[in-house]
């Protein structure tokens, strides 16, 4: 299976790493995220060094696995996907699992905030959701997590199964998966998804209630006490820029640096309006299409 048919398949269930984010308690992906990517609103997420590296380093951290624990770590071909036996649209794609029926999950983290002692259960929030997802699939009794923090620092964490957090992750995937069936968004649950969920106005007017007027008050207000402190810091800033004059550091008496204003290095940049007057043909060949984006403007608020 190829890495879109695999991403693909996975639209059509609910797998491990969706779990934190329908619960909303991914710092990463909301709801709503996870919504417009199995309705195929969203493209695929983007690849980074952290992925890449994850990736890399997966076989040798699992080797590492079997060496301390004496367990051999078994893999599903990529190409299988398994599938709850009563709410089919559970999905699990596990790293690894062993004779003795243990989920085996590898991740890799750059720090190690969240992570507890090893040999416990005290793994990051999103994590936890993701290995109760896999035993709930699997019906195995227990994870083990093996994680390598920092590039050095090799660790196991062992999470038993958590039959009222799993009774909880159900309930929640059920709900979502109809959402996603109906074609009927969740809620937004922050500001981005507001505009992510909202993308296009229509010639529409409504009226607002009571609480809405308040809102739009409050906003406002922020708005101009956030302007106000901008001019603050403008005058602020104008004062050292003045001191300092051609100067690109400015130190405090012990010598440790207080701020430093230096020149960048010079950036080309295409001239469009340029290229439109003399190579009109070029410049709209490469033209792209793109969606306009809602502006929202207060009363009251400068344009």
């Amino acid at each position: 299976m190829s890495d879109e048919k695999w991403l693909n398949e996975r639209k059509k269930g609910i797998g491990g790493s969706d779990a934190a984010a329908i619960c909303g308690v991914s710092p990463y992906r909301t709801p709503l995220q996870v919504w417009q990517d199995k309705r195929g609103l969203s493209g695929p997420l983007p690849d980074n060094e952290a992925m890449l590296w994850g990736r890399i380093l997966e076989p040798a951290i699992r080797q590492r696995y079997s060496d301390i624990t004496g367990r051999s770590v078994r893999m599903f071909p990529k190409d299988q996907i398994l599938h709850h036996p009563q709410y089919p649209f559970m999905l699990a794609n596990l790293d690894g699992f062993t004779d003795d029926q243990r989920v085996v999950e590898i991740k890799t983290a750059k720090f190690p905030t969240g992570w507890g002692e090893p040999g416990t259960d005290e793994i990051p929030l999103v994590y936890m959701f993701q290995v109760q997802h896999y035993l709930t699939v699997t019906a195995f009794s227990v994870a083990d997590l093996a994680v390598l923090i920092g590039g050095n620092d090799f660790r196991l964490y062992e999470v038993p199964a958590d039959r009222e957090l799993q009774e909880m992750l159900i309930e929640k995937e059920v709900a979502f998966w109809k959402l996603v069936q109906e074609n009927t968004p969740p809620a937004p649950i922050n500001y981005e998804d507001v505009i992510r969920r909202f993308r296009v106005s229509q010639a529409k007017t409504i009226t607002a209630t009571e609480g809405i007027v308040a809102a739009v008050e409050s906003a406002l207000q922020v708005k101009n006490q956030i302007a106000s402190l901008k001019e603050q810091e403008e005058m602020f800033k104008g004062m050292i820029m003045e001191d300092m004059k051609e100067a690109d550091t400015l130190i405090d008496v012990d010598g440790s640096v207080l701020v430093t204003w230096k020149t960048g290095k010079p950036v080309n940049r295409v001239d469009l309006k340029a290229l439109q007057k003399e190579q009109p043909e070029i410049y709209s060949k490469y033209l792209k299409p793109g969606e306009g984006n809602r502006r929202f403007l207060i009363k009251g608020e400068k344009s």
